[in-house]
């Protein structure tokens, strides 16, 4: 997205992101254009001073498409590749399996064990759908290791310092 397409579409109420969901594109009460990261409420310009360049490239800034739906990921990779356990019952009249009840176990088949899943929005990037964090755009697989990787740290970091790990 250019900085026209972005301010355009901050204006009409979307919800605009740079590289992913944590950072916000969103105008301030002095009709400036601002990027703020969430978890932290950094915030810097959506441009240079001047106004000519984006503080970030072009095609890392995206609508978030929550129409699109969710999808389910590990926490510590970032795959898709994940189960839950559940409890089964035979169908009779389709003869088939149907699953009964959800079961809180999960794991995860890239990482090869447990894990905690979470949800993330489909998101679309310029009519290419993608899943937030897993890299499938442009052909993009060590984004996906990296978002794995910071996300296990995140992880990793929120248990050792609530005392529970």
């Amino acid at each position: 997205m250019n900085i026209a397409e972005i301010e355009a579409a901050v204006d009409v109420g979307k919800s605009v992101h740079w590289a992913n969901e944590g950072y916000v594109i969103h105008k301030d009460d002095r009709d400036q254009y601002l990027i703020t990261y969430l978890p932290n409420g950094s915030t810097i310009g959506l441009t240079n001073r001047a106004g000519g360049r984006l503080n970030g490239d072009e095609a890392e800034f995206f609508i978030s498409r929550p129409d699109l739906g969710l999808t389910i990921l590990c926490s510590a990779c970032g795959s898709e590749d994940v189960m839950r356990d559940c409890w089964a019952t035979w169908n009779a009249e389709l003869q088939a399996w149907e699953s009964a009840d959800l079961q809180d176990h999960a794991w995860c088949n890239n990482c090869d064990g447990e894990t905690k899943l979470v949800e993330r929005a489909i998101q679309n990037f310029g009519g290419a759908a993608d899943v937030l964090g897993c890299g499938a755009v442009n052909n993009e697989p060590n984004v996906a290791l990296e978002q794995g990787r910071a996300a296990r740290v995140a992880t990793e970091n929120a248990t050792s310092n609530d005392g529970s790990g």
